[in-house]
């Protein structure tokens, strides 16, 4: 399992924890519109402090790879 740490368009912070396959996959999906923005560790600490955006999760991501 991988945590992976997300942004919303609300400038909020969601950690998912899924497969490598499953992260990929919407990585690479250009078709719709992303509303998550993947982010580092590092990054999730500054901007939960910049801009006092509140944390969720972890929940668990696990979608079926198209590739």
């Amino acid at each position: 399992m991988i945590q992976m740490y997300v942004t919303t368009s609300n400038n909020n912070i969601v950690i998912l924890n899924g497969i490598r396959d499953s992260f990929r996959c919407r990585q690479r999906n250009k078709e719709k519109k992303d509303t998550f923005k993947f982010i580092s560790y590092k990054k999730m600490l500054r901007e939960k402090k910049k801009n006092n955006s509140r944390v969720f999760g972890p929940f668990p991501f696990n979608t079926i790879s198209k590739l």
